[in-house]
């Protein structure tokens, strides 16, 4: 047997091996044993030996060789059946399933969608390219909407909404006690909340609005209570 190549590995080794054997070379690794055993050690001691026979040498080498140009020739590819962009060592579309054939174009690796880089400022801000219109190929990928704004928009209105309901229950609680409990005190606290914290289409909302009016009507009978009670201490 002659040695054909040499790895550090095994599994670099019986890749190449079952490359020759679907050419119909009969191929034998050796060492591939010892490797296993002394990867703990590191790629440097390890001699994984690929060999095959000496009248078999210069065919299985030309095969290599042409495998190794074919490697570098190859481009990235578009798929004519669902328009999607495939790597250059795919045969099969990622996509669809499709084999690579003539009918698919090639397309570099440089043609494909980069981020468009701004600066603002001192920050440099990476934007992600705009993305393609749906398209009427029943084989093309769905392609998820990128909807981060209006995402973030409807936790903001969430979160407002949360805010607004604990506002609200708060000034409820806080104009019913004033009536009982230091009613001048408590009474104005509620006055400000209900003036200056109350958002205006909280009137508009059918949840806040019977206790907005509510809070407001036992504020004016603490006052009117508050004022009878020092009207007759004084």
């Amino acid at each position: 047997m002659r040695t054909l190549q040499i790895f550090s590995n095994a599994v670099e080794a019986e890749i190449l091996r079952t490359r020759l054997d679907a050419a119909g070379i009969l191929a034998v690794v050796n060492g591939g044993e010892v490797a296993t055993m002394l990867s703990h050690i590191g790629s440097a001691v390890v001699r994984v030996r690929l060999e095959v026979a000496p009248e078999d040498f210069q065919r299985a080498k030309e095969i290599l060789e042409e495998d190794q140009i074919e490697r570098y020739e190859r481009t990235a590819w578009q798929c004519s059946r669902c328009d999607e962009r495939n790597e250059p060592l795919f045969d099969l579309c990622w996509s669809c399933g499709k084999p690579r054939d003539e009918s698919d174009p090639s397309r570099p690796l440089l043609e494909l969608e980069s981020p468009v880089i701004r600066e603002s400022g001192p920050i440099v801000i990476a934007d992600q390219p705009p993305r393609k219109p749906p398209s009427s190929n029943p084989y093309a990928p769905v392609v998820p909407v990128n909807d981060h704004g209006g995402r973030r928009a409807e936790l903001e209105g969430a979160e407002q909404d949360s805010r607004d309901v604990e506002l609200v229950a708060r000034i409820f609680r806080g104009a019913v006690s004033g009536i009982l409990v230091l009613p001048p005190l408590l009474t104005f606290y509620v006055l400000f909340l209900l003036i200056f914290e109350v958002p205006k289409g909280a009137y508009q909302d059918s949840r806040f609005f019977w206790r907005l009016l509510a809070s407001w009507f036992c504020c004016l009978i603490a006052i009117v209570f508050a004022a009878v009670v020092w009207s007759g201490l004084f």
